[in-house]
């Protein structure tokens, strides 16, 4: 028998009101960073210690956005990175602060090049260069990875420096997210960025076991490439949205962003992008695969779940289905497909 802890309730209700006041506490010290006068100053980029005084608050202002819940965690480490790799770390490598270690491996390099009858201004490409000059470059590159672990280090963001070291991959993403967080405007671009993100979504969530959120992130991102295509293709959907009896009056509106996932899968099936394919045993239809996949992620919905599904949950040998629609459907659509299967590292 369960016996209910009283104090339980009362407990988690403090945690959430806790969570809530120091979320407003962190806000108001955000307000006063950004209202700072030192923060709104210019900055000399002549000047090194003007340069690494900016990257301190530039790093205070990106952490307080963080903790007061305004940005998260991939836009830290492209803030992160921004301020402490391209404002310092670069200006220091660019202004000879590094010569000491890296003169030294730079001469044994240009001696190579003279030795192979390499003139000033002419370089090899990688494939090209000779072993010992190869050699030399690697060293070149740890010396500026050290310094800039080093520069991690120095500027208090050691957890950087760490999954730099430990886990290339994850910080490499961790800053290509952010980056297109910051920077990406166009919506086109956005959306190939937002369906990168859903997939990377759905790997995360399947390798906690948590299959019917992986399946639902496939799903979006699914629905996301296919608007992509509908807005790339615009000729081709109006001729596609003729043959279907879609008028602009039924549709009520010319953006694909605004229209049903079903509404999609049927243009670009009309389209030709989801064709059907033959095996020796079996005809297989891009089209029903599409529309099953919508179907799962339109169970997300708890009215749609209860009636269209016995089971409640949704397992591993389910998600093998959508994960391979997902690459059956994304093998075919026009655009460079980065196949979930080299994300994930499965077969």
């Amino acid at each position: 028998m369960h016996l209910i802890n009283k104090n339980e309730g009362k407990s988690t209700l403090s945690d959430s009101i806790g969570h809530f006041e120091d979320r407003a506490c962190k806000t108001i010290e955000l307000e006063k960073l950004l209202e700072s006068d030192t923060f709104r100053s210019k900055v000399d980029i002549r000047d090194m210690k003007s340069v690494e005084s900016r990257a301190k608050e530039f790093l205070l202002v990106a952490n307080a956005r963080y903790n007061s819940g305004n940005i998260s965690e991939h836009e830290l480490a492209f803030y992160t990175c921004y301020a402490i790799e391209n404002q310092v770390h670069e200006l220091r490598w660019s202004n000879g602060l590094y010569d000491e270690e890296l003169q030294p491996i730079s001469d044994a390099m240009r001696n190579v090049e003279k030795k192979y009858g390499l003139k000033e201004g002419e370089f090899w490409h990688v494939s090209d260069a000779p072993d010992d000059f190869l050699q030399l470059a690697a060293k070149y590159d740890a010396v500026l990875e050290k310094k800039l672990l080093e520069t991690f280090e120095e500027f208090d963001a050691p957890e950087m420096a760490q999954l730099y070291r430990e886990d290339p991959q994850k910080f490499k993403e961790l800053h290509s997210i952010g980056y297109s967080s910051v920077f990406t405007k166009d919506d086109n671009s956005r959306l190939l960025a937002l369906a990168h993100i859903y997939e990377l979504e759905a790997i995360n969530a399947s390798k906690g076991e948590a299959y019917f959120a992986a399946s639902v992130m496939l799903g979006s991102a699914i629905e996301t490439r296919l608007i992509i295509t509908c807005i790339n293709n615009k000729s081709i959907v109006k001729e596609a949205l003729q043959r279907l009896g879609l008028s602009n009056k039924t549709l009520k509106s010319k953006n694909p962003l605004t229209w049903k996932l079903e509404t999609l899968i049927d243009v670009c099936f009309e389209a030709g992008w989801l064709p059907q394919f033959e095996t020796e045993k079996f005809v297989y239809s891009r089209h029903a695969m599409a529309n099953f996949l919508r179907s799962v992620r339109n169970n997300v919905h708890p009215a749609v779940k209860l009636k269209t599904q016995n089971g409640l949950s949704f397992g591993k040998e389910q998600y093998k289905d959508v994960y391979h629609i997902h690459q059956l459907l994304t093998s075919e659509l026009n655009w460079p497909n980065k196949r979930l299967s080299e994300l994930q590292g499965q077969s």
